[in-house]
């Protein structure tokens, strides 16, 4: 009994472990990935500026399963009234804790982050797009270019980042980094 206890214990662990892993978000501002280019990361739902972990706290992301929304906090606080956003309902971002339509900032949708709660192909700000690895490296993590508009061109190229997108975690990374 206390054998099997152990072996789901550790099973439990272990997917916590990888869901860890996962949690991490970085943003580059080109595909070389340099760590000291680093813009601005996530880790553990906590985003800092630079490559440091302890770098300067801008955001802490907390997602609430039971009611499907992922609070983005200012600083490093969960409080309530330090709510700056909201993602909720798919993919929206929502200005505080606000449930109206009109609070509605940005859209995730589809790999392109729409303003407003607009879908419409000419309110599109932003598309990310999956591509190669330049140098061999972690290749368990994705690479996403950060592009303006619907645009394919390299010059258009924004950002990039490395990891599993969250829109949550990716809200408050562009935000922190000043592109929303």
């Amino acid at each position: 009994m206390i054998r099997r206890s152990v072996l789901l214990l550790l099973f439990s662990l272990s997917f916590a472990l990888q869901g860890w892993s996962q949690a991490r978000l970085r943003l580059y501002p080109d595909d070389n990935l340099v760590w000291r280019d680093m813009i601005a990361h996530v880790a553990d739902g906590v985003v800092r500026m630079g490559n440091s972990w302890s770098g300067e706290i801008l955001y802490t992301v907390n997602a609430d399963n039971m009611w499907d929304e992922t609070r983005v906090f200012r600083g490093y606080s969960t409080s309530s009234l330090d709510i700056a956003f909201t993602v909720r309902d798919e993919g929206k971002l929502y200005l505080g804790d606000s449930s109206f339509t009109d609070a509605i900032l940005y859209t995730f949708k589809d790999g392109q982050i729409f303003v407003g709660d607009s879908t419409f192909p000419l309110d599109v700000a932003y598309t990310l797009r999956e591509e190669s690895r330049k140098f061999a490296g972690r290749a368990d993590a994705p690479i996403w270019g950060v592009y303006k508009e619907d645009s394919r061109s390299w010059s258009d190229r924004v950002a990039v980042l490395e990891g599993a997108v969250d829109p949550g975690a990716l809200f408050a990374l562009l935000s922190a980094a000043g592109f929303l």
